[in-house]
């Protein structure tokens, strides 16, 4: 009988050492009930991903590349590229020639700003169960461009009815309603296009769902805010007074992936 316990305990402690060796080779783990074969432990390394940006003053496109420094945090070079609008613009257009492309009455310059980040994210609430939502708090600061386009208009002549149509850059000293055509197409004014550089810095929650580990879906909630070193002018200053900052709420949705680099 003392023999049989003997070989019992040594059967059970062998048992034992190869679980737990099974668990740190990463063959087998609790995630394993949650993604079946994709349950097995693995570090992920790095990871990458693009994404839409809609926010309270215009929309954009962006993309990310990073790092795991452990198991819950990664840290990331994230771009973007975005533009803005002023909160007092409204469309209008010619009221006698349907034809012409609507326009901003005000408006002197498009604005746009491509973003170079540091992004930090650490998980809040890992995925429990296939189909749940892990929850992870964002944090990026960096440095932006800001650029500054002039607006292009296509300007009648003498008055209405008009004789002819030049494509001018919008003075809102000269140009009137009575005067204006409509908008010319956009690229007009780019090698005219200032620089004006700044900073960023966001926070936001995401919300990454998806039945597999490798493959990430997202929706990320937050602000942002970006400050330059002169203001920038959007509207004319006749209209509204220039701005310095820009802070803004935004949605972004993403799609992306982990892996390991081996």
């Amino acid at each position: 009988m003392k023999l049989f316990s003997a070989l019992l305990l040594l059967f059970v402690c062998l048992h034992l050492n190869t679980v737990a060796a099974q668990v740190n080779d990463g063959v087998s783990t609790g995630k394993d009930l949650v993604y079946g074969e994709e349950g097995i432990d693995i570090l992920y390394s790095h990871t990458s991903g693009l994404h839409v940006i809609a926010h309270t003053q215009g929309a954009g496109i962006g993309a990310h590349y990073g790092v795991f420094l452990n198991a819950k945090v990664s840290r990331s070079i994230t771009t973007d590229l975005v533009f803005f609008n002023h909160a007092k613009e409204e469309k209008t257009s010619n009221p006698v020639y349907s034809d012409g492309l609507p326009y901003v009455f005000g408006k002197i310059n498009s604005f746009l700003v491509f973003k170079m980040n540091v992004e930090m994210r650490k998980e809040l609430t890992p995925k429990l169960r296939k189909g749940a939502v892990k929850v992870e708090r964002v944090f990026r600061y960096g440095g932006c461009l800001g650029f500054e386009k002039p607006v292009y208009l296509e300007i009648g002549y003498p008055e209405i009815p008009y004789d002819y149509l030049a494509t001018e850059r919008y003075n809102p000293e000269e140009h009137f309603y009575n005067d204006i055509f409509g908008r010319s197409p956009w690229v007009n004014g780019l090698d005219e296009m200032r620089v004006v550089p700044g900073a960023n810095m966001g926070y936001g929650l995401s919300f990454e769902y998806g039945n597999t580990r490798g493959n990430t879906r997202c929706v990320e909630l937050g602000t942002d805010l970006q400050i330059f070193v002169r203001p920038v002018e959007i509207m004319a200053v006749q209209f509204v007074d220039s701005q310095l900052a820009f802070l803004s709420f935004y949605v972004k949705i993403g799609l992306g992936s982990n892996w390991t680099q081996k």
